[in-house]
């Protein structure tokens, strides 16, 4: 999850950006009324944070963290999105019910990532070699519990789409067992970045990327590169 490959290092970020903005966009045009301010300050938001990761920070604990939240809150975001559409397009609910209702798998993946957040993982893929953090390969462990949970959340999808009989009702479960798979399988890098987090506080330091002179080169070639240049958060 967290490698990072100068040549992909800019369009990696910006895909996140894409993403999330296009989330937002359908959510407003679902309901423009209530989505329009709040999916505006979330964008504007995630373009500060992404041209932050892309040009102007050095510490690799930002640029893992937005790594961590597109590979998290995508599923969720979807789920938002489909739950939407099914309680105010379909089900033709009030619109504070149906965004209220709609909200449920996001606080749902909340939950579980709050839980998890305390897990304390034996194997971490982000090592720290003097001041640079180096990604290995990360080590999923108990490989055997996420098959059944996968298993469990898989088996639950016909008996949904039988109940329901709702393309997007079974969208909105799909996108839920994904976000639920996600957590659980990333579980290790959740540690592995709240330990790093830890480590750079307890020393006073802000560890950087392994190919940041890579990186730099990377940024340097841009126009809007070089804008941020005098401007480098180290």
């Amino acid at each position: 999850m967290f490698s990072v490959e100068s040549q992909r290092f800019l369009s990696t970020v910006f895909g996140t950006w894409f993403l999330f903005s296009l989330l937002a966009a359908f959510s407003i045009g679902i309901l423009p009324e209530i989505m329009t301010l709040p999916a505006v300050f979330a964008v504007l938001w995630l373009t500060y944070w992404c041209i932050n990761c892309a040009y102007r920070t050095e510490r690799f604990t930002k640029y893992a963290s937005l790594r961590l939240f597109t590979n998290l809150a995508i599923a969720p975001g979807f789920a938002f999105v489909a739950a939407l559409v099914t309680c105010y397009k379909q089900l033709k609910l009030n619109a504070p019910l149906a965004v209220f209702i709609s909200f449920v798998p996001v606080f749902l993946s909340l939950i579980v990532y709050g839980f998890l957040y305390r897990w304390r993982g034996g194997h971490s893929p982000l090592v720290v070699r003097g001041q640079r953090v180096e990604v290995i390969g990360a080590i999923q462990e108990n490989h055997w519990l996420l098959g059944v949970v996968g298993a469990a959340l898989g088996s639950l999808t016909y008996p949904v789409f039988y109940a329901y009989k709702s393309s997007t009702s079974m969208l909105v479960f799909l996108f839920i067992v994904i976000s639920l798979f996600m957590l659980f399988y990333h579980r290790s890098s959740i540690s592995a970045l709240r330990t790093l987090k830890e480590q750079e506080a307890r020393e006073g330091s802000c560890f950087t990327f392994m190919n940041i002179e890579e990186i730099r080169k990377k940024r340097a070639s841009s126009l809007i590169g070089r804008m941020f240049t005098a401007n480098i958060d180290r």
